[in-house]
């Protein structure tokens, strides 16, 4: 019995096949057969050739997809502080990781997962094998080689954050006949490989692809990339901080001592991506207050996308998280934690002195990302039933959005809806579209990774200088000192605490929190809380407003710092060794 990503049989017409809903009506693939295809045919013919990258490039938006709520593509915001999921059975993959249980649909997804990330390695290494055969231009099978190392990278790195080091191949396409007694790389040998591959593919991409070759890898996405995997290495999870206490596994899941200069290797990569000059955020306060935070969501070509899932023209987003009286099928419920995170116009975190929240009106004079991020009780939508924009109303017994109980997921349970990235002229059963592409990683990460690098390497004015740049685009007032309510001296620990909460709202919903809030190795502050709601009650013309547990506290311990290795790995390799609490 060999290993999953060794035997796994990949047909030739399968991977081909993962193209096809990119196609055309009448192009090769829908005019003639691929059953008797194989590596030789395939890569003999440029048009295959391409639809093979192709296939490899329909991988890159994993983890990105808003309906996967039973598996590790994408729950992850509903496994946190973020939000609650819509679907309250047993069997739904984030249930089991915030209650412990970890049942057959978490072990089945992380499986899935583990042979998905291999798959997308295997190709990518069939495609090197035998690229150089095809019919291609020289400059095409460079670029292109470039690319698909690239895509293994970035498979290697969600490996990376999933379980620590892991088994790496190399340029293998091994058979059923090899032998399978490779251990587990070290997590510095994970992270060292990956980042060798990203500074090579880097020196050879352009920084800029036009026209038809727009979405493909740039010079910017892979030293993004290396940017992104650096910072959370230097972070305190694996930097030194394993949870095991054996001394053949602390290798295995993190650095085995803790190291400050991690810190800065992470900024430069950060700094690296910004003397591209390639990037800005999307700015637009004359419009509307952060009016570029919402408008750029929306662009699919626009300043901010570093690396995107190319999509066609969709309302993927719209059909998924906008509440029943905007055609949605509202899968996620934000938190009373993340509204609360957002600060005031003014820049003053809600409880601060001179903050002027107003409990009786809780959602006036915020910074303007709320309202782009979350529907809350009065929100303006627009409603396709009356041909306008209307408020969305979420209080105790308003019609069909009104607030539920834990266990109906028939409406909000939190009292809070998802509107990130949506277009508010667009509901979920519009016959319009939008034609965004979904953002695996953007400038103002970068911005944001810059920021916590430089603070834990004792750069704290550098870092709160970011931040001032992402509340200037979001529309918060500047103030008599310009500095967007940000402190003009502030401790590493003060300005730490900052740069977490604005990654909390900035990136809310694009699947960081719950990877941010592992790598902080924060899990003894959320193990045991309850995920927050606010129930609102309507008299008259009056709202009360009360916060709310929801269902049951979260668990965090030592087994949701690592995802198990898959135990069929384990069971025919005696090399494969457990992450702890597993």
């Amino acid at each position: 019995m060999k290993k999953i990503y060794y035997t796994l049989t990949i047909g030739i017409a399968l991977i081909l096949g993962l193209t096809t809903g990119c196609k055309k009506a009448n192009s090769f693939l829908d005019s003639q057969s691929t059953n008797d295809l194989d590596e030789a045919s395939v890569f003999a013919d440029s048009a295959r050739t391409s639809s093979f990258l192709l296939g490899i490039y329909g991988r890159i938006g994993f983890e990105s997809d808003p309906v996967e709520v039973n598996s590790l593509g994408a729950p992850f915001t509903a496994a946190t502080d973020e939000a609650e999921s819509r679907w309250p059975g047993g069997q739904n993959v984030p249930i089991q990781m915030f209650q412990g249980s970890f049942g057959t649909g978490f072990i089945n997804a992380n499986n899935q997962n583990w042979t998905f990330l291999y798959t997308g390695i295997r190709m990518v290494n069939i495609y090197l094998k035998n690229v150089d055969n095809a019919p291609l231009s020289a400059s095409l099978k460079a670029k292109s080689k470039m690319e698909a190392r690239f895509l293994r990278a970035y498979f290697y790195h969600f490996l990376l954050k999933f379980y620590g080091g892991v088994q790496l191949v190399g340029d293998q396409v091994k058979g059923l006949s090899d032998e399978n007694t490779d251990p587990r790389a070290s997590f510095e040998a994970t992270v060292n490989y990956i980042v060798s591959e990203l500074d090579a593919v880097a020196a050879q991409l352009p920084e800029r692809n036009q026209g038809l070759d727009y979405g493909r890898i740039t010079k910017g996405a892979a030293l993004a990339l290396k940017a992104r995997v650096l910072l959370s290495a230097a972070s305190p999870l694996f930097n030194g901080g394993s949870l095991s206490t054996q001394g053949d596994i602390i290798p295995l899941t993190a650095y085995p001592n803790a190291d400050a200069s991690r810190w800065q290797k992470a900024m430069d990569a950060s700094k690296a991506v910004m003397d591209l000059n390639q990037y800005q955020l999307v700015e637009d306060n004359v419009t509307r207050p952060g009016n570029g935070f919402y408008k750029m969501f929306l662009d699919r070509v626009n300043t901010e996308a570093i690396l995107q899932r190319m999509n066609g023209n969709n309302k993927l987003y719209e059909s998924n998280w906008l509440p029943p009286t905007r055609g949605g099928t509202f899968l996620i419920y934000p938190s009373q934690q993340l509204v609360d995170a957002f600060p005031m116009k003014n820049g003053k975190l809600k409880g601060t002195p001179g903050s002027g929240f107003d409990a009786t009106n809780p959602y006036a004079n915020r910074d303007p990302r709320l309202d782009y991020t979350v529907i809350y009780n009065g929100a303006m939508y627009f409603d396709g039933r009356v041909n306008a924009m209307a408020p969305v109303f979420t209080h105790v017994g308003a019609a069909q959005d009104g607030i539920q109980a834990a266990t109906a997921n028939t409406a909000t349970n939190t009292g809070y809806y998802c509107r990130k990235m949506c277009d508010e002229l667009v509901y979920g059963n519009s016959p319009a579209n939008t034609q965004r592409c979904q953002p695996l990683i953007r400038y103002a990460e970068i911005l944001l990774n810059y920021a916590e690098a430089a603070n834990e390497s004792g750069q704290t004015n550098i870092a709160l200088d970011q931040l001032i740049a992402l509340r200037k685009r979001a529309g918060i007032d500047a103030g008599a000192d310009s500095r967007y309510g940000i402190p003009s001296s502030l401790s590493v620990n003060e300005a730490r605490l900052l740069i977490q909460n604005e990654r909390f709202i900035e990136l809310a919903f694009e699947e960081h929190r719950y990877f941010d809030l592992r790598r902080w190795k924060l899990g003894a502050e959320y193990d045991g809380k309850f995920l927050k709601g606010m129930r609102i009650t309507k008299t008259g013309n009056t709202y009360t407003y009360a916060e709310i547990n929801v269902r049951t506290a979260r668990y965090f311990k030592v087994n949701s710092y690592l995802f198990p290795i898959p135990t069929s790995e384990i069971s025919i390799n005696r090399e494969m060794k457990q992450n702890p609490g597993w």
